[in-house]
């Protein structure tokens, strides 16, 4: 492969992180350990599970596990128990969400906002919810 070629692809892809962390709000100085870059890296997955294209990410939360476990399905509980993680990402969409547009959410619910749960060590899809209005905290684009 040519220099050039090379070179285009690294400006191709530092173009396409600095999009990415763009739409996930500006960096804070008190996040500065690398828990952050968990739940950053966690989007594309949770994007991969909402199948409406218009939808916007609007917040990216780092959730301790025990906060969420009991709520989730014994399947998703195996999943993070398997993942030995101690925390999931939770990313928030915004859109307007049919019945079944949201890989893992109960195929009837439909609503304004999607909530999509992913571990934070090995990015698997641990749980989908569709609402019609997340928690205030949930709308903010933090980790």
């Amino acid at each position: 492969m040519s220099t050039t070629r090379l070179n285009q692809i690294a400006v191709v892809g530092m173009l396409a992180a600095l999009i990415l962390l763009s739409a996930c709000g500006t960096p804070r100085p008190s996040l500065s350990s690398g828990s952050v870059s968990a739940c950053y890296r966690a989007i594309p997955t949770a994007r991969a599970a909402v199948h409406e294209p218009r939808a916007t990410l609007i917040g990216v939360h780092r959730v301790p596990a025990d906060r969420v476990k009991s709520q989730l399905s014994p399947e998703a509980q195996t999943t993070l128990a398997v993942d030995d993680d101690a925390s999931v990402c939770a990313v928030a969409f915004k859109g307007t969400f049919a019945p079944g547009q949201v890989d893992m959410a109960p195929p009837t619910q439909q609503g304004r906002y999607a909530l999509v749960l992913v571990t934070s060590k090995h990015l698997h899809l641990v749980a989908s919810v569709v609402l019609n209005q997340l928690p205030h905290s949930l709308g903010k684009r933090t980790i």
